[in-house]
Order: C-alpha cells, then structure tokens, then sequence
C-alpha cells in the first residue's frame, strides 16, 4: 500500500478548506457548557461548546448574531452528581483516604461551576457581527465580573 507524501496531504487539505464556505467558530471560554444560536443570512444553527472547547456554524459573508445561554440540561445532571457524591460522603466509613478526598474535592468543583452557572443563569447575552472576504466570524463567550456571560463577536 502506498503512503500519501506531505505534498500531497496538503494539496488534498488545501483543495478541502477552498471547497469550504465562511463559518463562525463560537469558543466558550468559561467552566459551564452554553448553547449558542447562530443566525447567518437567515439560517439558524445551535451549536453547544463544551467549556473550554470550540463549536463551528456554517455562514455566509455578510452580517450574523448570536445569542448564548447556558445550557439548562447541565444542571441537571450537576444536581445528579452532586447528590450521587454527597450520598458516597454519607458512607465516608466505605472510603479510603484518597477516595474521601476526591469526593470532597468533586463536590467543591461541582458546587463552584454550579453556582457560576447560576450566576449566568437567565442573563443570555447576544452579539453582532460581519463576516468578509478577509475574515470574521469568531465569537468568544466568557463570564464578566458580576457572572454574567459576556458575548464578543469579531
């Protein structure tokens, strides 16, 4: 079997980014997982980026929104693990030191990205913005000093 030469992986991914259109790259930079309703050129797409990640919509060049909410099924499995650790806590006697540890440690985690996502909770934000022939499309979610999100599209 032969092997493709980088020459050729390159001429075949160029050939696939030229094939493709624009599209907004939605990057959720907070803790909690959001939804983001992108509306390019009258199309609608939900994507959902997990924190930390990147989703992609597909878009036309011209002017776009989106609007970010955090995502209501999250907390409900948080409340689930929340309670799946403080039963394993009430059976502390059944853990070893290094287990009750990190069943603390889970619990303070989960308590922290819970209450930032009830901070951010019922405060959606929306953005703007215009994608060209020279670029745009990228919109970066964050939390703002009161935990509100904060939506910036470039």
């Amino acid at each position: 079997m032969k092997r493709l030469t980088p020459f050729i992986i390159c001429l075949i991914a160029a050939g696939l980014i030229a094939g493709c259109g624009p599209a907004i790259i939605v990057e959720n930079k907070t803790s909690i997982p959001v939804r983001a309703l992108v509306n390019s050129a009258g199309n609608r797409q939900v994507v959902s980026p997990s924190p930390g990640e990147s989703s992609v919509a597909d878009a036309e060049e011209g002017s776009y929104t989106v609007a970010v909410l955090p995502d209501a099924e999250w907390i409900e499995y948080a409340k689930l693990t929340r309670k799946a650790l403080n039963e394993q806590l009430a059976n502390a006697d059944n853990l070893m030191g290094d287990q009750l540890l990190e069943v603390v440690r889970r619990l303070k985690d989960i308590a922290a990205r819970m209450k930032e996502f009830e901070n951010a909770a019922g405060k959606g934000q929306s953005c703007a913005g215009k994608i060209t022939s020279d670029g745009g499309g990228i919109v970066t979610i964050s939390v703002g000093a009161e935990g509100a999100l904060v939506v910036r599209c470039n």
